[in-house]
């Protein structure tokens, strides 16, 4: 009896612990679906959706660049990249067999190097090797109509300039960087990257459980940005004339490089910038010498010399501490602190006007007008007139000038930059401080782009003032002096009588790149000028670096500043005198 009650009561427990364990079993199950249904909710519907969506990379369209008349400097062209990724070992196999086959077409088609397709063929990542970049819509028409196994095209959109050279210092060109990825070096391409290249998007699409696109389901754009045209205040006319003349000049003159910059000192846009040696982005591999991408027009700090006798002048003059017919004496030599200043040639001029401190180019004189200003007013007013700080034109690689700080300078100092001495600037900051004499005192800020715009927004920029940084009255006057002073040059014969233009020549030894000092045998050569001396139209700077053929800028800068002169003055509308 006792025996039979204890086999009861065993089966009674063991039917309890089933029920309890089926009680448990679906209490874990019911939480779990609770957990995936409710709190993970979005984590499996994202799988889900990455089960049955595909997703494809869109290339944005990148901007393109246009001259202010419409010309068209940079642009993509349609391009596709040939490429062969083999994953399944079915499609290994038949790509095997007609591997050289293959390759024998592709090198018909494209006309590339049958032994450079095979080599890439023969790579051990298979899955994915690019074997052709740029290929043409009728190249990758053809290759898709052969079927070829394993052969893929990929949009890969290419950067050409369809004018060659034509401003390529302005433009700069869209390279790789070291993970091959498009990037944009040098100039507006390299500064304005992020704009022109836009954002790239993905297309979303749904599939069936074949991988069939379902096409009632509409695609979805994720992120999609198109990049920015820019449109620039270049004159491509202009800018084609400038270009071939400075290209001349430098030959001519067996100099190492040239500059030119036009700018219209009342509004501050850029006409032209042209450099020489120059390249042709297309090709841009084909350059050896790296610092021929740089825009010497911006990147190029120099002693720029007696060009800066014309704002000592206007500076001085606005301080109140000298008068058109105000008497300096020349002695042939001027002794500051424990240096003594002379003249070019150690010429003597005895008692000159300011007028002929310029026309004589007089560093004597010049030295003790920027004596009487002295160290504070004379920063300031370089400052004020875009020296000694970035001008902001929108260029990669833009540097800044040289400028000690007021309170680091002595006189030796104040007077020698009186001259262009013992500080530096690029060549846009030389013209655009010479613009205020051209503009009436006031100077405009340089621009280089005048519109930005795509499918979503458009900007356009306006004239910006730096600034009256010397009275109206005072820049007439010395702009008086400039046309008196350059109209009696020899090589501005042809032009007296017929235009009014006024200016200033500066030679500058060449600052040593080994050490301190300056180069025995090297000179910079300027002439900033413009037309007509009153009411300008435009104003233009040329610079000529280590000219072998003549050292003296008013025998070598200045005759082509003439020669560029007469191909463009009609071009800009300079009027005759009357």
């Amino acid at each position: 009896m006792t025996y039979q009650r204890k086999r009861q009561e065993r089966k009674m427990s063991m039917a309890s612990i089933l029920r309890f364990s089926v009680i448990i079993y679906f209490v874990i199950l019911i939480a779990q679906l609770m957990r995936w249904q409710i709190f993970e909710h979005d984590r499996f519907t994202a799988l889900a959706d990455g089960q049955r969506t595909s997703q494809q990379e869109i290339f944005t369209k990148r901007g393109t660049v246009y001259t202010q008349d419409g010309v068209v400097l940079s642009v993509d062209s349609p391009s596709w990249d040939v490429v062969l990724s083999i994953v399944h070992e079915s499609d290994k196999t038949v790509f095997e067999k007609k591997k050289s086959e293959i390759a024998q077409s592709l090198a018909s088609i494209l006309e590339a190097d049958e032994g450079d397709l095979l080599k890439k063929m023969n790579s051990e990542n298979i899955a994915s090797v690019t074997l052709f970049k740029g290929a043409t819509k009728r190249q990758k028409d053809i290759i898709e109509s052969k079927y070829f196994a394993g052969i893929y095209t990929v949009e890969a959109p290419k950067r050409i300039y369809p004018n060659g050279q034509l401003a390529s210092h302005l433009i700069g060109y869209v390279g790789t960087d070291q993970f091959g990825t498009a990037k944009g070096f040098y100039g507006l391409e390299g500064f304005f990257w992020g704009d022109i290249k836009g954002k790239r998007g993905l297309s979303q699409q749904e599939n069936d459980l074949m991988g069939n696109a379902i096409i009632s389901k509409e695609y979805q754009n994720i992120s999609f940005r198109e990049g920015k045209n820019l449109v620039l205040t270049i004159n491509s006319g202009i800018q084609k004339k400038v270009e071939q003349l400075i290209a001349d000049g430098v030959r001519d003159l067996d100099a190492d490089s040239g500059t030119v910059i036009i700018m219209n000192p009342k509004t501050g846009e850029i006409i032209s910038i042209a450099n020489f040696p120059t390249y042709n982005p297309n090709s841009y591999w084909d350059i050896k010498d790296v610092s021929v991408f740089k825009n010497k027009a911006v990147a190029d700090p120099y002693e720029h010399g007696s060009v800066q006798k014309a704002l000592t002048v206007a500076f001085a003059m606005n301080e109140g501490k000298l008068k058109e017919t105000d008497i300096c004496d020349d002695t042939g030599k001027l002794e500051v602190l424990d240096k003594t200043i002379y003249n070019y040639g150690k010429a003597k001029y005895g008692k000159i006007t300011p007028k002929d401190t310029l026309k004589h180019s007089d560093n004597i004189c010049a030295a003790q007008y920027g004596l009487a200003i002295g160290p504070q007013a004379m920063y300031e007013y370089l400052t004020k007139s875009g020296i000694g700080r970035p001008i902001g034109i929108g260029l990669q690689e833009e540097e800044t000038s040289f400028l000690k700080a007021a309170n680091e300078w002595v006189d030796t100092d104040t007077a020698t930059i009186a001259f262009g001495q013992t500080f530096s600037a690029t060549p846009l900051q030389v013209v655009s401080s010479m613009s205020l004499l051209a503009n009436n005192g006031e100077r405009m800020q340089p621009y280089l782009v005048k519109k930005i715009y795509n499918n979503e927004e458009e900007i356009n920029i306006n004239p910006v003032s730096n600034g009256q940084i010397v009275r109206p009255e005072i820049a007439q006057s010395v702009s008086g002096m400039l046309e008196y002073a350059i109209m009696q040059q020899r090589d501005m014969a042809r032009f007296r009588g017929r235009y009014s233009i006024a200016g200033k020549t500066g030679t500058a030894q060449i600052a040593r790149k080994d050490g301190p000092g300056y180069y025995d045998d090297r000179v910079n050569v300027t002439f900033v000028g413009y037309s007509p001396a009153q009411n300008a139209r435009f104003i233009m700077l040329v610079k000529v670096e280590n000219p072998r053929k003549g050292e003296l800028a008013n025998l070598t800068v200045l005759p082509l500043w003439g020669k560029i002169f007469d191909q463009i003055k009609d071009d800009l509308g300079v009027p005759q005198v009357n």
